[in-house]
């Protein structure tokens, strides 16, 4: 849908991916026919998603942020953050974000999250994280406040409408799913090497299946650069 609306304005638009990371969306972009900017500040992401880039990849990588993305003014036709956009100083990244889309361009926060109140696998993980860790609260709590605050009182954006909100399913490996765990180093921080694998080891338990449906939600909003709050 998104796709179909940037391509009905602009038949071969300049697209910036900003906070590319390691390039997930900016490959799903390269798949439907984009080409642009991926712009990314930590240097460590940036060179592996060169890395994962061949040599006819659509897609320049360029050291910015939402901040100071580097591109010229009026340069970019479609500018997405996905994942992202929580993360920057807002004020700076709006200013930014209208200097460099072109007048009748688009802005567009993403954000793919696990959908807890669906999944649950997710909710009985929860569970078992809150009695191994006291401590234990998801990250996602605070992404979910603040794209929550996107479409209330409590922001700017909160005249401006949502454009997608879609629940959808990812089917991966149960070592893929372990391995999504394993990687939390905020949790595995908060015990020692044994508690960690003792967790580890309950999560595989609670798997029943050798495949592990993951439920997730996108939220998506889309803004012209006169649409984008001041």
């Amino acid at each position: 849908m998104l796709s179909l609306l940037i391509r009905g304005r602009f038949p071969s638009p300049a697209v910036a991916d900003v906070g590319a990371g390691t390039g997930l969306l900016t490959r799903e972009l390269a798949a439907r026919g984009f080409a642009g900017t991926a712009i990314e500040p930590n240097d460590v992401m940036r060179e592996e998603g060169i890395r994962r880039s061949d040599l006819n990849f659509p897609f320049r990588w360029l050291n910015g942020s939402g901040e100071a993305t580097g591109l010229a003014d009026q340069s970019a036709d479609w500018l997405l953050m996905g994942n992202a956009f929580h993360w920057t100083d807002i004020e700076n990244s709006l200013q930014e974000f209208r200097r460099v889309l072109r007048p009748d361009g688009f802005f567009t926060p993403i954000w793919v999250m696990l959908d807890t109140d669906r999944d649950a696998t997710v909710q009985s993980v929860d569970r078992l994280l809150a009695d191994a860790i006291p401590s234990f609260s998801r990250h996602s709590d605070v992404v979910m406040k603040f794209i929550n605050s996107l479409s209330t009182g409590t922001s700017d954006f909160s005249n401006h409408r949502v454009f997608l909100d879609s629940h959808h399913s990812e089917v991966m490996s149960k070592e893929r799913y372990l391995n999504m765990w394993r990687s939390r180093n905020d949790l595995q921080s908060a015990l020692n090497p044994r508690e960690w694998e003792a967790v580890i080891k309950k999560i595989d338990e609670l798997l029943v299946e050798e495949k592990v449906v993951l439920k997730l939600r996108t939220y998506a909003w889309i803004f012209e650069p006169e649409e984008i709050p001041h």
